[in-house]
């Protein structure tokens, strides 16, 4: 059994609980329990978990509608449910609520181990063909359809806890100017570039991800203040960039940020809408001072 793991377990029965946490614990392995449904819900909002194994039987919220909840805010959570009923219908409504794994009481310390590892392990070997089919390939950075999947959990997550999120919709200047005057490949290194600065402004914690050919969305917790300290933080990251590396051209960017207000919830697709608006308001000022001044990305316009 791998030591890495953190796992919640939600049982009534302390005895059981008490049986499993021992038996993780003599393998180094992280758990924590909870007595019913809503001290695991609790539970998950404060902490990290990478699995769970659930009673089905169980006061205030039974363990199918817990597994229901879990799955619907964590989609790819690996879910063990038990149950001391012998019929086949309880596996049945266990599986189609989104559990991965099932187990019958009375069990074997041999049984669980062999149950849950292989649980583990097959939800692994998904998770890397996932992370191949849902990475860009160029900036290692998220694709837009991964991004669509975890913005959606992140939203309703922050929806529960009432805390309030930002989107920073973010488009690279001029890369067809960059394209077209320096070449596609000097126009792939840019991007690389501007992924490898979001990575070094925002979080590990932040979805960061390029849902299109120049365009990057940064999605995270929002504080009045902390806001604007890493947008200070961009801008400078990205001209210690632009001093450092000697280019023919500048890195630049235009941001639109959108607030997302958990009291007044808005869909993922009206997010990026409002970010994209903001972002082309910021473009289109930025395009009407460099017409004034007569330059194009720091360099004086190409008579065309």
């Amino acid at each position: 059994m791998d030591s890495f793991y953190k796992t919640l377990i939600v049982d009534d029965e302390e005895s059981v609980s008490n049986l499993i946490v021992s038996l993780f614990s003599k393998y180094g392995r992280s758990c924590e329990t909870a007595k019913d449904g809503i001290e695991a819900l609790e539970k998950f909002k404060k902490h990290s978990f990478d699995s769970a194994v659930i009673d089905i039987v169980m006061p205030h919220m039974d363990g199918i509608t817990l597994t229901r909840e879990l799955v619907n805010l964590y989609p790819n959570l690996p879910i063990m449910v038990m149950t001391g009923h012998a019929d086949a219908h309880s596996a049945e409504l266990a599986i189609a609520a989104g559990a991965l794994e099932f187990i019958k009481k009375p069990f074997s310390i041999n049984e669980f181990i062999l149950r849950f590892d292989k649980m583990m392990h097959d939800h692994e070997g998904k998770e890397t063909l996932r992370a191949l089919s849902l990475t860009d390939e160029l900036t290692n950075l998220y694709n837009r359809r991964r991004f669509f999947v975890l913005a959606e959990q992140y939203l309703k997550v922050a929806i529960r806890a009432k805390k309030a999120s930002l989107l920073l919709y973010i488009d690279m200047d001029d890369l067809k100017w960059i394209n077209d005057h320096w070449g596609h490949n000097e126009g792939d290194q840019a991007l690389i570039a501007l992924a490898s600065i979001l990575k070094k402004t925002f979080r590990e914690s932040d979805i960061i991800a390029r849902i299109g050919g120049d365009e990057f969305v940064v999605l995270l917790e929002s504080t009045h203040e902390n806001d604007e300290i890493l947008m200070i933080r961009l801008y400078e990251n990205i001209r210690d960039y632009n001093a450092k590396v000697p280019e023919d051209y500048k890195l630049s960017v235009s941001v639109g940020a959108a607030y997302f207000d958990p009291k007044f919830p808005i869909s993922i697709d009206e997010l990026l809408s409002k970010g994209d608006g903001l972002m082309y308001a910021q473009k289109r000022k930025r395009r009407k001072k460099e017409s004034r001044l007569g330059v194009r990305n720091g360099q004086e316009e190409f008579s065309t």
